[in-house]
């Protein structure tokens, strides 16, 4: 496996006045830790950094730092300015390439699954899952064939087939993704339905009104013949 390297230079100054003059040349500071050694302070050109991780493997690309004893590092965390996103400040994590190592690779589905032809709604629940490898085995991610998933089909971490040497960490059989029913909405009553049950109502008590008018006149009359 071709391993890409990254030219860095060693350095013993720190504070923030370093790190805005490294700036200014087109560095910016990093610390390299790991194996049980002292944290090794470190400078690099961001723009050759970020050309290494825009490959497939991201976040898990392999790297060779020039210039600091050839250590094959992992980038572990990245700090970027909070308004233009550009790098400001790198960890990496020096590891031994005959070790295995616990990272998070995304998950990818593939295919179209049969509910989502019956109006089905897929639920990614996991977007990426930890798995543990040597290093050099570490996959770009974990691809699931979702073809085959129906309303109601759930997929759980058990579920998914790793590539040789890969192994899932998981306490649990966490859900990585599930076939839904779709939603239905219960119509809301329309107003004419209203209106008519209203006038309905109101006819009824007119009736009524005019029933009871019709009885008084009757009873009236009834009264003046009886005088």
């Amino acid at each position: 496996m071709n391993i890409p390297k990254l030219k860095v230079q060693t350095r013993t100054d720190r504070g923030q006045r370093l790190s805005r003059r490294l700036r200014k040349t087109g560095m910016i500071p990093a610390v390299c830790y790991g194996r049980n050694k002292e944290p090794l302070p470190i400078t690099l050109n961001p723009e050759e950094l970020m050309e290494i991780l825009h490959g497939a493997k991201g976040l898990n690309s392999l790297i060779e730092l020039d210039g600091a004893e050839g250590r094959t590092v992992f980038v572990q965390d990245i700090q970027r300015h909070p308004l233009e996103r550009s790098l400001l400040h790198v960890d990496f994590l020096w590891i031994d390439t005959k070790k295995t190592v616990q990272r998070k690779v995304p998950m990818e589905l593939v295919g179209e699954a049969i509910g989502l032809k019956a109006g089905g709604i897929m639920q990614v629940v996991r977007r990426d899952i930890e798995v543990e490898a040597l290093p050099t085995n570490l996959p770009e991610g974990i691809s699931l064939d979702v073809s085959e998933m129906d309303i109601g089909d759930v997929v759980h971490v058990e579920d998914l087939k790793m590539p040789e040497g890969v192994k899932a960490l998981f306490e649990t059989n966490f859900t990585v993704c599930a076939m839904q029913a779709p939603t239905v909405e219960e119509e809301p009553e329309t107003e004419e339905g209203e209106e008519g049950a209203e006038g309905a109502e109101g006819a009824e008590g007119a009736e009524g009104a005019e029933g009871a008018d019709a009885k008084g006149d009757e009873g009236a009359e009834g009264k003046k013949e009886s005088k």
